[in-house]
């Protein structure tokens, strides 16, 4: 090469030290450039790293509230509750939430007077479906109808549903009208989530057995009328006074039929003798429907005393549906023979259509 270069005349030296010249600082740029855009890359990567780092330290510092509020989410979601115990705390929370007058959570819902109480009415209160997902969480759908009122309540309605601390999920909601009417039914299906235990909380201790046996479920007998005797035309579990008894399916809650008492003479009565527990603090729901003048009494079996104030339910061609809670007179704990649900109609020849009929012991 040395020997080629060196017969080259001098203006060929010259064009080959410049070619290799320019060859040489190619090369050079090209590396060059690839190192600037690997550095540049690096860079890139160390702001999105000290980013990262800056959202984990955001994070690491709200851990401590969010675990606090998941806590607090967990306390009101038990892992051991049964599917009726679920299905009940989440009506008594719609029901809350279907009030005009939203009564502070936790406390006595107050007994529905006239349809003016009601934000929405919702008279059926059919069974949900569960689905356990077996990852430490459980969800319960349910699906419920309203009956026929103006828009704003209904938007009024799912904004509370939305916004319950039992963080309800509302999953469709379908609307219909009559033609010519301002009026529309919501159809509304709604889901809440049970979860376990929370993440800061430690599984309970085992403890013994109490002594004193607690009601479970409903305390009614032939709650919906499921029993019934032809030949005698009585509803198995009822006790019945001057008045006769048939089956209706007019306003039919649960089971196939509900129970019409036609009174024959005036105060009629209807009703059933429990044992509660004195103390305690139990909840009455129904689904009925009044023709007349009819009250809803609750009675000490053995002194005749009334419990609590006469509920008077809403007449009219429509059924509703009632809430009243209680708390049982006597010595906390001991036995208690209280007739309830009674069931009063004052005038002769008028009806009560009933069903549905639940007594349970309140939840905290």
């Amino acid at each position: 090469m040395l020997k080629r270069f060196a017969k080259l005349s001098p203006s060929e030296k010259r064009l080959s030290v410049i070619v290799a010249v320019l060859f040489i600082l190619a090369i050079a740029m090209v590396i060059g450039f690839r190192c600037m855009d690997a550095l540049q890359l690096l860079d890139e990567t160390i702001a999105s790293q000290e980013l990262l780092l800056l959202d984990d330290s955001r994070y690491s510092a709200l851990a401590g509230p969010v675990d606090e509020a998941y806590d607090a989410i967990a306390k009101q979601h038990s892992s051991e509750w049964t599917q009726e115990q679920i299905h009940d705390r989440l009506r008594t929370e719609i029901a809350r939430l279907s009030l005009r007058r939203v009564p502070d959570e936790g406390t006595a819902l107050p007994a529905v007077q006239n349809p003016g109480d009601l934000l929405v009415d919702i008279r059926a209160w059919p069974m949900g479906a569960l689905d356990d997902s077996g990852e430490g969480f459980r969800t319960y759908q349910i699906n419920f109808r309203t009956e026929p009122t103006s828009i704003q309540n209904i938007a009024t309605f799912l904004e509370r549903l939305q916004q319950s601390p039992q963080a309800l999920r509302v999953e469709g909601l379908e609307l219909t009208r009559q033609p010519l009417s301002t009026e529309v039914t919501a159809a509304f299906r709604v889901a809440r989530t049970v979860i376990g235990e929370g993440k800061g909380a430690s599984p309970a201790p085992a403890v013994a057995q109490e002594t004193s046996e607690k009601p479970t479920g409903n305390l009614i007998e032939n709650a919906d009328f499921a029993q019934w005797d032809a030949q005698t035309s009585s509803a198995p579990g009822w006790n019945v006074s001057q008045a006769a008894l048939t089956l209706e399916k007019d306003i039919v809650a649960g089971g196939d039929n509900a129970l019409a008492v036609h009174a024959q003479g005036a105060n009629a009565e209807l009703y059933q003798d429990r044992q509660l527990v004195g103390g305690a603090t139990y909840e009455v729901t129904f689904v009925a429907k009044a023709s007349g003048a009819v009250r809803l009494r609750i009675l000490n079996s053995l002194s005749g005393e009334a419990i609590g104030g006469d509920v008077q339910l809403q007449q009219g061609a429509t059924g509703y549906q009632y809430r009243y809670r209680f708390t049982a007179p006597g010595e906390a704990g001991a036995k208690v023979s209280i007739r309830l649900p009674m069931f009063v109609i004052e005038q002769s020849g008028a009806t009560l259509v009933l069903d549905n009929v639940s007594v349970q012991e309140a939840s905290a």
